[in-house]
């Protein structure tokens, strides 16, 4: 019985590690978005 529980531990700490680093990728592609949105298209419409 010992041995299922650290399993399942890891497992967890796991899915939330991965959902995080998944959070993380999608914020940086979301800042990158935006930078280049501010970057590219705001001189052209004249806003920021």
């Amino acid at each position: 019985m010992p041995l299922d529980e650290p399993e399942s531990d890891i497992k967890r700490f796991h899915g939330w590690r991965l959902l995080g680093v998944i959070l993380c990728v999608v914020i940086v592609i979301a800042v990158i978005s935006a930078l280049v949105d501010w970057l590219v298209i705001g001189p052209l419409e004249g806003r920021i």
